[in-house]
């Protein structure tokens, strides 16, 4: 729908380098289950706000690269990083956090968003909590062996051009990473889904808590499927099923980012200072929706001081705004976004500007301004999708790296008796609710909450933070008993008057 006037430019690319890391990594003995050695917690394992390094542990845990071929001397082994927070008494089972992506950093994740949550507080005055790092991507130098480093680009040329670009990229990442021990086609979800395991055998532990965010729901989905005796509870937040396969694909982002359009003018005009303050949003929405001719605005770039003219549907500038919506902080602004595009010719601020710039780009490609993402979010998707990766839209990217899908088992509905939470958000165009709805209808033990005007991800938006925590502790305390959701329905966006000083963000 936006591919006509989408601009990018390949950046850069950058790698960690490959041999340095390759120094480290040793190949586990043969016949020899996965071992956690443990190691001091120095600066590259980061730190956890508000809680006390004493009770972190760091280690790594070793794993064939290729699990068929274990001892093939021309692969290089993977080496897990793993931290572990664990406060004296806290003697519940261990939890495991899996982030999403896919391909963020599962570490960072635990550190700097879950244990900064109530939920993650909580949770770790009850029980020991456990991350690790997905096999090839570390954010840190020498946390992780081998990290098959990142792609940077930026929109400047044609979207054909940039795919084009990236294809090539990748073709020559692959061969380079082959030449070094690393077959990209060892990284895919269905093998990070064993190292789950292994890292669980590692650390001697029989049953885990699994709590999954974004995609890391899907991981944590397929490790239910083939290891359930392992999973005591799971608790999937975003909730990205296997069977989602047309997960982040534009067509499908611009219809949930419309829909979460319509659902922040029902709340508007729920709202009586809203509703005061923007009486005609109804109808300036309805006119943006019908409008399929391009509109043409001048708007200056707060960061550049640049002036540009752009041309964009009105139906664009919708799903934009409904996909920014996760920040709270465009959230609030979205009434205010919406009637000041239409009525002014020449705009400035940063959310105005960057909705335009990123409505004339292609949804699935998921930047208006530089990106950087690890290797294995596309070989997750190759593995993941029998259509290859969204910002293509095909598999020619998949072909480059010589990545195939992983076949009718990768997208099958995961069936299971697990006691399972699903909680979804109102405002998430990444993983809408009706995902959590399809998940649920084959897992026979779950309980199911929705928080109606939340963002994506609820357990890390403040408006709703401490309503997920009771929610989380009630599930684990008793997971056959539905859990106490009025709460999720007891909040309310606060929409920014017309007055108000446009803040500085980025959607």
């Amino acid at each position: 729908m936006f591919g006509r006037t989408t601009v990018w430019r390949i950046c850069a690319i950058c790698v960690v380098p490959v041999c340095q890391a390759i120094a480290g990594a040793q190949a586990p003995s043969q016949g020899a289950g996965p071992r956690f050695v443990e190691l001091t917690c120095s600066q590259p394992w980061g730190s956890a706000a508000n809680v006390p390094d004493s009770v972190m542990r760091c280690g790594t845990v070793t794993v064939p690269q290729n699990r068929k071929a274990p001892n093939d001397s021309r692969l290089i082994s993977v080496v897990l990083p793993v931290v572990i927070y664990s406060l004296p008494g806290a003697k519940g089972t261990p939890l495991l956090f899996l982030s999403g992506g896919p391909g963020e950093s599962s570490i960072d994740g635990l550190q700097q968003i879950f244990l900064r949550s109530t939920t993650g507080q909580m949770a770790l005055r009850a029980r020991p909590i456990i991350a690790f790092d997905r096999r090839g991507f570390s954010p840190v130098f020498d946390r992780a062996t081998p990290d098959l480093g990142t792609i940077v680009f930026q929109p400047q040329l044609a979207r054909s051009a940039v795919i084009a670009s990236l294809r090539d990229s990748l073709g020559r990442r692959a061969r380079d990473l082959r030449n070094h021990g690393i077959d990209p086609s060892n990284f895919t979800t269905s093998e990070a889904v064993e190292d789950i395991a292994d890292v669980a055998r590692a650390l001697h532990l029989d049953k885990l808590v699994v709590f999954g965010a974004s995609y890391g729901t899907h991981e944590a989905l397929q490790f239910m499927s083939r290891h359930s005796p392992m999973v005591e509870a799971a608790i999937l937040d975003g909730v990205a099923p296997p069977n989602a396969t047309k997960l982040l694909d534009s067509t499908y982002m611009a219809t949930t980012g419309q829909a979460i359009v319509g659902r922040v003018v029902a709340d508007c005009r729920a709202d009586p200072i809203c509703n005061a303050d923007f009486s005609e949003l109804p109808q300036v929405v309805a006119s943006l929706a019908s409008n399929s001719r391009p509109i043409r605005k001048t708007v200056r770039f707060t960061a550049s001081g640049q002036w540009r003219t752009l041309e964009v549907s009105g139906p664009a500038v919708l799903s934009v705004l409904g996909i920014a919506s996760a920040d709270d902080r465009v959230l609030a602004n979205i009434p205010r976004a919406i009637v000041e595009f239409v009525s002014s010719d020449t705009l400035s601020g940063d959310i105005t500007p960057n909705v335009l710039l990123a409505a004339a780009l292609d949804p699935s490609l998921q930047a208006a301004n530089k990106q950087t993402l690890p290797l294995v979010y596309w070989i997750a998707f190759c593995g993941d999708r029998p259509q290859g990766d969204p910002k293509a839209g095909d598999r020619q990217l998949c072909d480059a790296m010589g990545v195939e899908f992983e076949g009718p088992k990768a997208i099958a509905p995961v069936k299971s008796d697990v006691p399972t939470l699903l909680l979804s958000s109102g405002y998430d165009a990444q993983t809408p609710a009706e995902l959590a709805d399809s998940a649920a209808t084959s897992l026979t033990r779950h309980q199911r909450v929705h928080f109606a005007r939340a963002g994506h991800v609820a357990f890390a938006r403040p408006i709703v933070m401490a309503c997920v925590t009771i929610v989380v502790e009630s599930f684990l305390r008793n997971p056959d008993q539905p859990p106490p959701g009025d709460c999720s329905t007891n909040v309310a966006p606060a929409f920014n008057p017309r007055t108000t000083k446009q803040l500085t963000v980025k959607p």
